[in-house]
């Protein structure tokens, strides 16, 4: 978990690097994200929700209704399983306490498009978004003693939508968003076929001069 929240920083700390020589409509976009499992994923391996998640983006705005900017993040999802009797390789059995982890760090280019971005009276414009890249992968389980960790980095997508209520006249100014985003990551492990989640977050726009 440590690592993948040092890569998500040091992700964070390049955009600032980069956001350094921006002129205008380059825009920042930071913000908290619940996760809630599905598909195999959750009837397999994590059922809860992970409240554990953030975000962050740095986009430019080539007009006002479209931008497309880097986008990264991290959600950490954990579960503890009651003790069964579990068989192992060799007709072994061991009476254990299973934790299962799943680590999320995604690394995409992401689109934006607002209808209403040109509006200058609309006081609640709708988005939709779609993502690609990759996502860098922390698969933990352990059955008491047994167990450990993988680390992988599979191709990743995102659709998205939802609200943006700007606290100006202006669309590169400071504004509030809140949406929510399904994603999609090619993994497969034990029986775990594919990581499908549906996301749902808040955040903050501000441009940067």
């Amino acid at each position: 978990m440590k690592k993948n929240i040092a890569v998500f920083m040091t992700l964070l700390v390049c955009m600032l690097t980069l956001s350094a020589s921006a002129q205008q409509k380059l825009k920042m976009e930071l913000g908290y994200n619940v996760g809630t499992p599905l598909g195999s994923f959750k009837n397999d391996f994590i059922s809860k929700t992970s409240y554990r998640g953030g975000y962050g983006e740095i986009s430019y705005a080539f007009n006002p209704k479209f931008s497309l900017g880097l986008h990264s993040g991290f959600q950490s999802y954990y579960q503890k399983y009651d003790r069964q009797v579990y068989k192992l390789q060799g007709n072994e059995t061991v009476s254990a306490v299973v934790s299962n982890t799943m680590e999320i760090v995604p690394v995409m280019l992401r689109g934006t498009f607002s209808p209403l971005g040109a509006s200058a009276t609309a006081k609640v414009q709708p988005y939709v978004s779609a993502a690609a890249g990759v996502s860098l992968i922390n698969y933990g389980q352990y059955l008491g003693e047994f167990g450990g960790t993988e680390a992988s980095g599979p191709f990743s997508a995102q659709a998205g939508a939802g609200i943006k209520i700007p606290f100006g006249n202006q669309y590169n100014q400071t504004a509030f968003k809140i949406g929510a985003t399904y994603n999609f990551t090619n993994y497969k492990r034990n029986d775990i076929s594919n990581l499908n989640t549906v996301g749902f977050n808040a955040g903050v726009v501000f441009a940067l001069k």
